[in-house]
């Protein structure tokens, strides 16, 4: 069931997407154009325009609805039903896909598996001896599979001169070639990000079973140079921030660790869920045939920096090649704000624009040296500008080196910079010519834990990290309530798991479904998830970092095809901002529902501005309800300025104290 507004679109619009697809849709290039064109329509229209063309009863429409079908699936699998079932009645049967592969030729696949990112060129040979080319750019972390295209036509002795000649090219298998784009696509599956267009025609190699005698972690060494000491332990912490555990088994010696035993030295040395902000080597030393390395690392986990010492140990496993044969952690300790290792401590400057021309701003950025792109993010991506080339001399490094970093997040470009000087330097860049493609539209500055949050692509808008920035009044209480949104591919499975929830559930007739998760672990049940599915989204909410991460897990298991991740956004109102005039009158007990299950999750939540305890601890020391009269005078604050601004009433201070059993006055 769908709860948006089907749209209607004139005949005459719709006439030129059709011939546009009657144009290109008859070879597997022209169908990948299909593909993108599909791609530039807005998600939220999308499912409306796909199924108004299936009022032109044309055999390239049908063509079309077919590869829609192969190419998304369940995600738009209904209307492709709908409308080949009224071609099948009007005599027109799908002719798709339009080209076949034939016999394998070769495949050639880049050198730079350690790196994250490898190309991949597959060859067919087609009946008139010419090739038929399939190429990837296969990335082992967020993007998967990252871009996709094919050329139709290749003389053999062309293909086989541009890739033998290169030293860093080598020949595979296609059993192989299928094992890497597994691999690849294994993380668009896992981070739930859209794969390259073109499944269509790759699905071959993700279906291919035959590769019971392939292990990928015993392949992967060929598709890799010899690397040093030091820049295979640089490698060592790139693979671990990417979660590219394949190549981290291929570097260790097996004799020395299981794979299970690797997992297990990672848990205890850095929290479940960390991420790891800066990795590298700091000493080498060692002979012909062993190494020992100092190495550190600084890893940040609910909302704290953690910095670790490791002794890595490694031997020569031939005459090129070195294994990790030991881990061992020698030091780690918190870092507070204010020290000087904590990258974190850093005040960077922000300037944020409107676009206004996206293609004439790419055309800026062209003429910008040393930027690379970091990675793509749901809306937009995360694109840095560096000060040496992007190697593994330097490891994992959070800040060093960086010049600048920049974010297209949907209408946003922003701009973030260590040195005020470097913005003022970009911001002539752009806007040297009259008709610029950004409007300006602010500067700030602030720590770089805010800033970082905002590039990783964890807010919506860059207000989003203002409000955060400023929780002391935004969140008054100590809760932050965090919701990450996600695109629905199979609503069908997602709506089972949420009706497989031990949860309050109800519909909101014409928008959505509403469930919330309560916690049974104390005497009154507390608030522990909501959920909110419409048509073709859902989101997933909960308050902080540790909640939200084992509620997303929860959550995600096993349906992680079935949903494409869209952004984490901070929610002023939390769970409340459901309560409209409508909601109330529908459902007339929820609200006191809903402030019993928040309140009891707020006196059982351990809070940072409570020095860690909870409400129920504090309140049974002095130094506890000292902390606690300290929040409720923000409690208070926060109220005064809800009357003044006219906003709704949620919780009121009165309602905290008698949650606390406390007197209506208290002292300081």
């Amino acid at each position: 069931m769908r709860y948006t507004k089907k749209i209607s679109f004139p005949r005459a619009m719709l006439k030129k997407l059709t011939e546009d697809i009657t144009r290109l849709i008859w070879t597997n290039e022209g169908s990948l154009s299909v593909l993108e064109i599909v791609e530039e329509i807005p998600y939220d229209i999308r499912a409306d325009v796909i199924e108004g063309l299936s009022s032109f009863y044309e055999p390239a429409l049908a063509a079309f609805y077919k590869l829609i079908q192969m190419e998304y699936g369940p995600e738009f699998g209904a209307i492709c039903q709908r409308a080949l079932a009224k071609y099948a009645l009007a005599g027109i049967e799908p002719e798709f896909p339009p080209a076949f592969k034939h016999d394998f030729y070769r495949a050639f696949a880049s050198v730079t598996r350690h790196t994250g990112r490898m190309t991949l060129d597959v060859a067919w040979l087609k009946p008139d001896g010419r090739l038929y080319v399939e190429c990837f750019y296969l990335a082992f972390g967020p993007d998967g599979v990252h871009s996709f295209f094919v050329i139709e036509d290749m003389p053999a002795r062309e293909y086989l001169s541009d890739r033998e000649t290169q030293a860093d090219m080598v020949a595979l298998s296609y059993e192989e070639s299928c094992l890497l784009v597994q691999d690849a696509y294994n993380f668009n599956v896992r981070l739930m990000s859209r794969p390259a267009l073109g499944k269509f025609l790759y699905q071959i190699y993700l279906e291919e079973k035959n590769l019971a005698e392939l292990c990928v972690v015993k392949v992967l060494g060929q598709y890799c140079p010899p690397l040093s000491p030091r820049l295979l332990v640089n490698s060592f912490f790139h693979a671990l921030r990417c979660q590219d555990f394949n190549y981290l088994f291929s570097i260790l010696d097996e004799t020395s660790y299981t794979q299970a035993q690797l997992l297990q030295q990672i848990n205890r040395t850095m929290n479940p869920g960390a991420l790891l902000l800066e990795g590298r080597v700091d000493e080498v030393k060692g002979s012909a045939y062993s190494a020992s390395i100092n190495a550190h690392a600084i890893s940040l986990s609910e909302r704290e920096v953690f910095s670790s010492e490791f002794v890595f140990e490694l031997n020569k496993k031939d005459e090129a090649n070195w294994l990790i044969t030991g881990i061992d952690l020698s030091g780690s300790k918190k870092l507070e704000q204010d020290s000087e290792l904590n990258p974190f401590s850093l005040q960077v400057y922000c300037r944020v624009y409107e676009i206004m021309d996206l293609d004439e701003l790419f055309e800026v950025l062209d003429r910008v040296d040393n930027i690379r792109e970091v990675e793509e993010l749901p809306y937009g991506m995360h694109m840095r500008v560096t000060s040496y080339e992007d190697d593994f001399n330097h490891g994992v490094t959070f800040m060093t080196g960086v010049i600048a970093d920049m974010v297209i997040n949907g209408d946003e470009f922003v701009v973030i910079s260590q040195q005020q000087d470097t913005l003022e330097d970009f911001h002539n860049l752009f806007m040297v010519e009259a008709a610029s493609p950004l409007l300006p539209q602010g500067e700030y500055e602030m720590r770089l834990t805010n800033a970082y949050s905002y590039l990783s692509g964890q807010y919506l808008q860059f207000e989003d990290i203002l409000l955060d920035v400023n929780d002391e009044l935004a969140f008054e209480d100590g809760l932050r309530f965090i919701t990450a949104r996600y695109v629905i591919k199979d609503r069908a499975r997602v709506l089972e798991r949420l009706q497989g929830l031990h949860s309050l559930q109800f519909e909101i007739p014409g928008q959505f479904q509403v469930f919330y998760q309560v916690e049974e672990g104390h005497e009154q049940p507390g608030f522990m998830a909501e959920y909110l599915l419409g048509g073709n989204w859902v989101t997933v909410s909960a308050f902080g970092d540790r909640d939200m991460g084992v509620i997303r897990q929860a959550f995600e298991q096993e349906i992680y095809d079935a949903l494409e991740f869209d952004g984490l956004e901070i929610r002023e109102d939390g769970i409340f901002a459901i309560l409209s005039a409508e909601v109330k009158r529908i459902f007339p007990q929820l609200e006191s529902t809903l402030k019993e299950i928040y309140l009891n999750k707020w006196y059982h939540s351990h809070l940072p501005n409570l020095s860690g305890m909870s409400p129920s601890e504090a309140c049974q020391t002095e130094e506890g309800t000292r902390l606690l009269w300290t929040m409720f005078k923000r409690i208070k604050k926060k109220e005064q300025l809800r009357r003044m601004r006219g906003e709704r009433k949620q919780i009121g201070l009165k309602e905290y104290l008698r949650k606390l059993n406390l007197p209506q006055e208290g002292g300081n």
